[in-house]
């Protein structure tokens, strides 16, 4: 007799396949504060362990670890994260579970599906608009991980898989998470390996009831289309989703769910689809410059949807505005940028930019100066070399007894030194480890050296009585520490010295990439309420911004020195000596 399901997948080598994967994923502790390094000290005995319990019905999941991520629009996403074992456990399920479910599951769902892609959700949206699906439902359901029931999920695992011990498994972790949430019979963890497969389960009940020639659906977790061949079937479509998950005590957030066509336009996966802006068809003539953006938004698409699935917060959203030609408009309440014959290029609601960054040569219409300070929008002008010419930036509220603050730090000795002290310390040890990283590959024995003496200079941290001797203390460090990076940069004159205005082509980029620091950093700072000119490792002085350049310290050696070095490494820069204006 086979084995069954269960068993294979608690067998101590399917939690070992698991325990790589697990392991790969380089993930937090869970709630009992097991690290991923502590439970490979002691795997091949917990696995055996694990194994037995699963079998013999003694396993018990572990406490959830709860972490709240900001979304871009001000609300915020829970993660519970399971433990190292009970990840190591649903990784198991996931991956014995997901072969028997995946064809199961509705074609035109693409989320959370292994060779499936957010690309692969945009192509289906043109084949269907070419085949007459013009009308389109916008749809997006209300925290949806949060409120799935749990009933329909096991409902279908045994209909679909037919084992009681797996689906009394997944119930007791259904239970386990809802218990503690404090939400019974509802809601996926947002952090378990198995939540995507089992969202996608619950789901494709709602997939299934648009497969008619009139509407069809493209769901992407829990953000769908619905594409219609006209206005009614596309009214009838959302009234009859909204139906569907109000039997099942889920609604639609009704901000993000409308019906519109292509030719009026609308966003999807982070893509745009509005006339020319919709990805090139096979038998339309793409022009070259909206294919380079388009292919620019897929590569941000992918990488901001990866940092979304780890937990990671997008941060500002800038746009960058440096290829000479291109003019900056404003249509509507959106900024509109437009390249040759005043074509359209590229439209952005006002909402989905924090701040414009324009280079040399880029015009510029009379009524964008409005529409940025109307919508509350930075805008920097730059020079070719990467340095602010100048930056219009939104009215912040005062913030005196902040200020006030600050100013006490600055002027007190021993709170100065402090925070001195912490500052040089983030530096010195970004920059030994940032030398530590660069020179895994070439192995250079005074890299080598270099990394050692800034950590002799960081236990005399500790000792430094004032700002002045922890300025000493930098100093010595950066003598090491850049003549250490430019022997990582090949081609790069030797010694390396640093230099402003740039020398060589290690320093433009360099120069370049500090420059963009800064800005992000001193937005950042004056978004706190912080006086960006109160500093204690920079002093205070009139037109300085003191504390911004002290918060970018810790920053400086990985977003920009190493990075620099780094992209050279990958030719993704090319060294021209002619000219050190931008990096080429």
């Amino acid at each position: 007799m086979s084995p069954t399901i269960f068993h294979r997948m608690t067998s101590f080598g399917a939690l070992s396949l698991a325990w790589d994967r697990v392991r790969r994923n380089a993930g937090c502790s869970g709630g009992d504060g097991q690290t991923i390094d502590q439970f490979a000290q002691i795997a091949t005995d917990s696995l055996r362990v694990l194994s037995g319990k699963l079998r013999n019905g003694h396993y018990r999941p572990r406490r959830l670890r709860h972490h709240l991520v900001p979304k871009p629009d001000g609300s915020q996403r829970p993660l519970a994260i399971p433990s190292i074992s009970d990840r190591i456990v649903q990784t198991a399920c996931a991956q014995a579970l997901g072969p028997l479910l995946e064809p199961e599951f509705h074609p035109d769902s693409y989320g959370y599906r292994p060779g499936r892609s957010v690309q692969m959700a945009v192509d289906r949206i043109g084949a269907l608009r070419r085949a007459g699906h013009v009308w389109v439902v916008e749809a997006d359901i209300d925290r949806a991980f949060e409120h799935v029931p749990h009933a329909p999920i096991l409902d279908a695992l045994d209909r679909l898989i037919g084992e009681p011990q797996i689906t009394d498994l997944i119930a007791h972790w259904f239970e386990h998470a809802a218990q503690d949430r404090g939400t019974p019979g509802r809601g996926l963890p947002q952090g378990s390996p198995l939540s995507p497969l089992l969202f996608n389960l619950f789901l494709d009940g709602l997939d299934e009831r648009f497969d008619t020639p009139d509407i069809r659906i493209v769901r992407f977790a829990d953000d769908f289309l619905l594409l219609a061949t006209s206005e009614t079937a596309a009214r009838a479509g959302l009234s009859r989703a909204k139906l569907w998950l109000a039997q099942h005590g889920l609604d639609l957030n009704e901000e993000g769910s409308r019906v519109v066509t292509f030719d009026r336009g609308f966003a999807f996966l982070g893509k745009l689809f509005v006339r020319s802006l919709t990805l090139p068809e096979p038998d339309e003539d793409a022009d070259p410059e909206t294919a380079a953006i388009l292919r620019e938004l897929a590569e941000e698409d992918a990488e901001e949807a990866a940092a979304e699935a780890a937990g990671h917060d997008s941060g500002a959203r800038i746009l960058y505005m440096m290829e000479p030609g291109r003019r900056l408009a404003v249509t509507g309440r959106s900024f509109s940028v437009r390249g040759k014959n005043d074509a359209e290029l590229l439209r952005l609601p006002h909402a989905r930019v924090d701040r414009i960054e324009i280079g040399p040569a880029i015009e510029l219409d009379a009524e964008l100066m409005r529409h940025v300070l109307a919508t509350g929008t930075e805008l920097a002008l730059v020079r070719g070399d990467g340095e602010t010419l100048g930056q219009l930036s939104p009215p912040v509220a005062a913030r005196a007894s902040l200020h006030l603050a600050q100013a006490r730090v600055c002027l007190d000795p021993a709170l100065a030194t402090d925070l001195a002290r912490r500052i040089v310390d983030a530096r010195l040890r970004n920059q030994r480890a940032r030398l530590h990283v660069l020179n895994r590959t070439p192995r250079r024995d005074d890299v080598v050296r270099a990394s050692k003496e800034i950590g002799r200079i960081l236990r005399k941290l500790p000792q430094a009585e004032d700002v002045a001797a922890l300025r000493g203390h930098e100093g010595r460090a950066a003598a090491v520490y850049w003549p250490a990076l430019g022997a990582l940069c090949e081609g790069e004159p030797q010694p390396f010295r640093r230099s402003r205005p740039a020398s060589t082509p290690l320093n433009a980029a360099i120069n370049y990439l500090s420059a963009m620091l800064e800005r992000d950093m001193r937005s950042a700072v004056l978004a706190a309420g912080l006086h960006p000119g109160f500093g204690v490792l920079h002093s205070p002085a009139d037109r300085h911004d003191a504390c911004v350049w002290d918060l970018q310290e810790g920053f400086r050696a990985a977003l920009g020195e190493g990075l620099a070095v780094g992209l050279f490494s990958r030719n993704r820069l090319r060294a021209v000596t002619d000219r050190l204006g931008p990096p080429a």
